[in-house]
């Protein structure tokens, strides 16, 4: 469903949509919207809405959308480019936002990936329906549902996964240089984390950390992401701003409560001297301690627009360098000497 009240904008996104083949169902505004979708004849799978419209904003109108169709993504389009605004809507419910005017290829990639996280949230809906009966009827259930159960456990976590998966390629998308950093920072930390004897509870709330631990470079602007050269002061500046700025995205929902520390703290240094609290040593917990090296190695060995990927050898000579300056010795040794970092040679 396309909700705007530009006749322009509705006549392009129409044709875009149904040339690639969609059905598109086009509101004019937000009552208008809300009178199809209380009819039920129009079962949307995706929703497109503007946010700067007469009688009801696309602020306005999110709530309500949600509200009636908790499971429907909704992608938020603005002709604004302030981050605030978007960033707003996604914590309303909005699955994304894009910016006007919008591109055919940007376009089917965010309603594809809206889609992708529409049916994890159907099947993640499936799973606590199936919990809830099961609940009802424990007893008598127990012993032949039990095997089922662990299954729709595991079934659960990796949702969960998925989930914050789709949101850390949300971020990766913004910058192609880094596509496929976190989850791969995601792989060497638990793989590390195993090898330090963690339990498996702490290892899935690190897994989530390393997947979101670059949130905040949401709020940078493309063109330092991309900038070929050396930061200036006044720049580094608004860059060394994204483990607080990642913080407080992620501190409004409590799932994420266990993520914030490795978020605000992954750029930290063992010798006290990193970013932005200049904590050191033991003060810096060990699952952050992880992903600041992990982190560092795929960085080195990663192509980014100032430098081409350093050698395996050497970013892992830069490892052992950093030992007691920038890393924590023992997670280093750990790495290096069980080669954690052969654990991403064959990940996409």
């Amino acid at each position: 469903m396309v909700i705007d009240d530009n006749p322009a904008m509705q006549k392009v996104l129409r044709i875009h949509l149904e040339s690639s083949g969609y059905i598109a169902q086009v509101a004019e505004n937000g009552n208008h919207a809300l009178k199809i979708l209380k009819d039920g004849k129009f079962h949307p799978d995706c929703i497109l809405l503007d946010i700067k419209m007469p009688d009801i904003t696309g602020l306005q109108l999110l709530p309500m959308v949600k509200s009636g169709f908790p499971l429907v993504p909704v992608v938020m389009l603005t002709a604004q480019t302030d981050l605030e605004t978007g960033l707003e809507a996604m914590r309303s419910g909005a699955f994304d936002f894009l910016t006007k005017p919008v591109r055919k290829d940007g376009l089917l990639e965010t309603i594809k990936k809206a889609l992708g996280y529409r049916e994890i949230l159907l099947e993640n809906d499936r799973l606590t329906k199936e919990n809830r009966e099961y609940q009802q009827n424990l007893e008598k259930m127990v012993e032949e549902r039990s095997g089922e159960l662990m299954n729709a456990y595991k079934m659960l976590k990796e949702t969960n996964l998925s989930t914050v998966r789709v949101l850390a390629e949300t971020i990766e998308a913004k910058d192609p240089y880094t596509r496929g950093h976190c989850n791969r920072v995601r792989v060497l930390s638990r793989e590390t984390a195993i090898l330090l004897g963690m339990k498996e509870q702490t290892i899935e709330s690190l897994e989530y950390s390393a997947l979101l631990h670059d949130i905040g470079k949401i709020a940078i602007p493309i063109n330092l992401l991309h900038k070929t050269g050396s930061l200036d002061p006044d720049e580094r500046m608004k860059f060394e701003d994204h483990p607080g700025i990642g913080e407080n995205i992620l501190k409004v929902v409590d799932f994420f409560a266990p993520c914030l520390n490795i978020v605000r703290h992954h750029h930290e240094r063992w010798d006290g001297l990193g970013y932005p609290d200049g904590i050191a040593g033991d003060s810096i917990e060990l699952p952050t301690r992880i992903v600041q090296i992990t982190d560092a190695f795929d960085a080195m060995t990663s192509n980014r627009p100032y430098r081409e990927a350093l050698p395996r050898e050497s970013a892992l000579k830069e490892l052992y360098e950093g030992k007691g300056t920038q890393f924590n010795p023992d997670i280093v040794d750990v790495f290096i000497d069980k080669k954690v970092y052969l654990s991403i040679e064959n990940l996409n």
